[in-house]
């Protein structure tokens, strides 16, 4: 069937790449328990694929969306040395970002979570509810907000059960007390940034 040669192979190239970045893991105890989400979004992609129900573009946003939090696990968020890479690259381009405060590995990821997943929910929204075009954009705004709010009550039960620094390493709220709230800001933003392209979008086809 067409799309499903190329959605194996994506997959399997993930697959090989989540592989290498559990070798020698720094945190081991908080990585695994990340790809807790890894694994069950790696399960929703093998039943795509047997279905085909999505499209190669959902896929592979999905699929690149996942990359993402698979560095993310695999340093802990706190801990991603993008600055190391950005100065290694850039060299002095960048000065800023030699120097010392918050890693915000975190707040780039909850952002791209709005921004990356907005079209394949709002498709698979589309085919697999039946849901109206006009409509399956608020759906996916809808979706992908309470995902984030749920997320965040997550994390704040893992408190409960971890210890104080094994919550801190998987939580990284590095100290800050309103992470929780800005993490959710920042989803919320780049799905109401898609949802008013969205809008923009269909209102331009009717002119």
């Amino acid at each position: 069937m067409p799309g499903r040669k190329y959605k194996i192979n994506l997959l399997v190239v993930f697959f090989v790449l989540f592989s290498f970045s559990c070798i020698n893991p720094v945190y081991p105890t908080e990585m695994f328990l990340q790809h807790s989400i890894t694994l069950v979004m790696f399960a929703c992609l093998i039943i795509v694929i047997i279905k085909n129900s999505l499209s190669d573009r959902s896929f592979t946003i999905i699929v690149l969306f996942l990359l993402l939090h698979l560095i993310g696990a695999r340093w802990i968020y706190s801990n991603v040395p993008y600055k190391e890479w950005f100065s290694f690259i850039m060299g002095e381009l960048f000065p800023a970002l030699n120097s010392s405060g918050r890693n915000h590995y975190d707040r780039f990821v909850h952002l791209m979570f709005g921004l990356m997943l907005f079209y394949p929910i709002r498709e698979a929204c589309e085919k697999w509810a039946g849901c109206p075009s006009r409509l399956s954009g608020i759906f996916a705004f809808l979706i992908i907000t309470c995902c984030s709010l749920f997320y965040e009550v997550f994390e704040w039960g893992l408190t409960l059960v971890l210890s104080p620094q094994d919550a801190e390493d998987y939580n990284g709220q590095q100290g800050d007390m309103w992470d929780a709230q800005k993490d959710m800001a920042l989803a919320f933003t780049g799905a109401i940034i898609n949802l008013l392209a969205n809008v923009l979008k269909r209102k331009l086809r009717m002119t």
